[in-house]
């Protein structure tokens, strides 16, 4: 219980230090607006294949993640208090998991304001069609890419090209979660009978938890490192 409630006191504290500042969620839904505008005159008056569009929404979450994730410790790192986080008697994957949880909380807000958005940019119902399974691929592939990230995010907050580095090292390894996620959203949109998506929901399912296990093993080595 002593563990569970470490993590939710991270999680309100990251909270709230955002609803003051605003600072993650400014940035990334600016970025998934902006990009929507662009792409929206882009395409004016052509026709849109379903399938392209659904490789560049996801697209748009990705780079808006990194966005969030970047700073994900750059906070704790600036003020010093991420130390403090080091020498409290609690399990260094408190932190881990308190960040990731966070993280994803912020993703999933994005996403969720973006995905009507981008509905009406591009008059594309198809979106809204199955929301509850939309929103079940949007949570594991938001978490993929949160448990993930997150810990790429503590392995570079130290390095002077931080910001540079995280993509570098995040979209090789994030790959096959993009990959899962466009062909499971291609299917909630056009119900291509090519696509099975069992398997890629457990394919989904199976890459987050494996990387969420590697994370808890691994973190106390990169955090202290």
């Amino acid at each position: 219980m002593k563990f569970f409630k470490s993590i939710i006191i991270l999680i309100k504290k990251d909270v709230k230090t955002e609803l003051r500042t605003k600072e993650i969620f400014t940035s990334m839904f600016l970025f998934v607006f902006l990009t929507l505008i662009i792409f929206n005159f882009a395409f004016i008056g052509k026709e849109i294949n379903q399938n392209l569009m659904v490789g560049i929404a996801w697209a748009i979450f990705l780079f808006a993640s990194v966005l969030g994730l970047s700073r994900s410790f750059i906070h704790e790192k600036d003020t010093g208090c991420l130390e403090g986080l080091m020498i409290t008697p609690t399990d260094r994957s408190v932190i881990y998991f308190g960040k990731a949880i966070g993280n994803l909380f912020f993703i999933l807000i994005v996403e969720a304001i973006s995905i009507p958005m981008f509905s009406l940019f591009f008059s594309e119902e198809s979106f809204l069609r199955s929301p509850l399974q939309l929103f079940g691929v949007l949570f594991l592939g938001s978490l993929g890419i949160s448990s993930v990230g997150t810990l790429l995010s503590a392995i570079t907050i130290n390095t002077k090209a931080r910001e540079l580095l995280l993509p570098i090292l995040l979209f090789p390894v994030i790959i096959p979660v993009l990959i899962s996620v466009v062909k499971l959203t291609i299917y909630l949109v056009t119900a291509d009978p090519f696509i099975n998506p069992n398997f890629w929901m457990n394919f989904l399912i199976v890459y987050d938890i494996i990387f969420l296990l590697i994370a808890f093993l691994t973190f106390e080595y990169v955090i202290e490192e």
